[in-house]
């Protein structure tokens, strides 16, 4: 299946997204590189300088202790044609100055490196970061020293800029050898984000297909390609629900309706066609109010009416919560049923779950004074039902016949006051979910079966802790 024409839109997203996680990464990675370089380099300089002014002031310890003031001019003259170096110049134990040579003043120097706040001069590697933006060299001083002691003093004026630049330029080598990497790296990144992209995306829209179909009732689509990793498991997870919805209507489908019932709902009186007949599996839900005529002897028609009516609102409200919905309302009792549908098989789980909540809101409101909240049993049965309208008056009502609502009745009759009563069937459907209680065999729709009937004391959830009935 190809990806539609909305591939662009997300492919655009993607790619906006991709590169402005690069530029969060690399922007920083280029500035710490770039800054990291210049350090670097300027710290090679300044150790270099160093070892030249040792080297110097070795050479010096001769000159100095005879007073040979042509070879100290000589030995100061020599590195003059540096264009990194300012000055150079020798001095005694008191200052005096022996030999010089650059641009640069050395009483200046000696004045600017006796001051209190320091001056540029450096005996260490880190000392170019001291007073950067004061003096325009940095003073690199070496000891002239004899049999251990010091005898003078070699100056070496370092030029500042210098050293800034071939910082500069050093980190102009590393930032050139990053993005000559990164660049073709990013640009491979877009190529394999679109690839993949339009991969997932024809892959996403196979699934949305498959959810439509099933959405339009035709269960069993399959989706062909499933790839590899989590998007797969996805698309094998939803190709064994479409599996298993599709059995599920096969199997309800096979139970056809009854030759004769299916002639006379489609004879030319009832004015039905066979299609508005189904026949589908559905829960039943019978609730009653326990000892109604007690409670409305001594009440005037109104308030009852006002009773009943918070209590069918109540349970219809709740019963559409869990997919079900009201069939009849029977004097004090309403009849509520939860059918089973492709997407929604668990129409018993369902059912029960909306007992249970039923009971806990009743057992709510009956503080407000509502006496009859508190006196409602429930049945609860299972089985197969005929569902479709029924012409009665010229006005056609749908309507739901089947075995399990006489069931679902007597189960009712038999539940005392806040109690939840269920079929043998009802139980086999969700015994894994529900805590019961066996009653004693009676006869029920004319049948008599040893514990066919359970009293419901709590549902189960997957966590393992008890939800108790009311």
């Amino acid at each position: 299946m190809k990806a539609n024409h909305n591939l662009l839109p997300l492919l655009l997203k993607t790619w906006a997204l991709f590169t402005f996680l690069a530029l969060v990464i690399l922007v920083p990675a280029g500035i710490l590189i770039a800054h990291r370089a210049t350090e670097i380099a300027s710290a090679e300089m300044v150790r270099n300088g160093n070892l030249l002014a040792r080297n110097l002031a070795a050479s010096a310890r001769i000159p100095l202790l005879s007073r040979d003031d042509l070879t100290l001019k000589l030995l100061v003259k020599s590195v003059d044609d540096n264009s990194e170096i300012l000055y150079a110049f020798v001095t005694d134990t008191r200052n005096t100055i022996l030999a010089r040579a650059g641009s640069i003043e050395p009483l200046e120097v000696l004045r600017q490196s006796q001051s209190p706040k320091g001056s540029g001069t450096s005996r260490g590697l880190n000392s170019p970061q001291k007073n950067v933006h004061i003096y325009p060299f940095l003073d690199l001083s070496a000891p002239v020293t004899y049999q251990g002691k010091t005898i003078g003093m070699f100056h070496l004026g370092l030029s500042r800029p210098a050293v800034e630049k071939y910082g500069k330029s050093t980190a102009a080598i590393f930032i050139g050898a990053f993005l000559r990497y990164s660049i073709p790296g990013f640009v491979l990144g877009l190529v394999v984000l679109f690839f993949f992209t339009r991969y997932t995306a024809a892959r996403m829209e196979e699934l949305l297909t498959g959810i439509n179909e099933l959405i339009i009732h035709n269960p069993g689509f399959q989706i062909t390609r499933a790839p590899r990793g989590l998007l797969g498991k996805v698309i094998t997870a939803f190709n064994r629900l479409s599996q298993g919805l599709d059995d599920t209507s096969e199997k309800e489908q096979t139970a056809t309706m009854p030759p004769r019932l299916s002639r006379e709902l489609a004879s030319p009186s009832t004015g039905l066609l066979p299609t508005e007949i189904t026949r589908n599996q559905v829960t039943v839900l019978f609730a009653g109010v326990k000892g109604f005529k007690e409670y409305a002897e001594n009440r005037a028609p109104e308030d009852i009416l006002v009773d009943l009516n918070e209590y069918f609102t109540l349970a219809a409200r709740i019963a559409a919560g869990y997919d079900g919905q009201v069939d009849k309302f029977i004097g004090d009792a309403v009849s509520l049923v939860f059918p089973s549908t492709p997407l929604k098989p668990d129409h018993t789980k369902r059912a029960v779950e909306a007992a249970v909540a039923l009971q806990e809101a009743l057992a709510d409101q009956k503080e407000n004074g509502n006496e009859i909240l508190g006196k409602i049993g429930i049945g609860i049965s299972t089985g197969v039902a005929l569902s479709g309208p029924v012409d009665a008056l010229s006005s056609k009502v749908h309507t739901f016949i089947g075995e399990s609502f006489k069931t679902a009745y007597s189960l009712n009759v038999l539940a005392g006051p806040g109690e939840i009563i269920i079929s043998n069937d009802v139980f086999q459907a969700i015994e894994h979910l529900v805590m019961v209680e066996p009653i004693p065999p009676r006869e029920v729709m004319a049948k008599t079966e040893a514990w066919e009937n359970f009293r419901l004391k709590g549902l189960l959830p997957r966590e393992g802790h008890e939800i108790p009935v009311p």
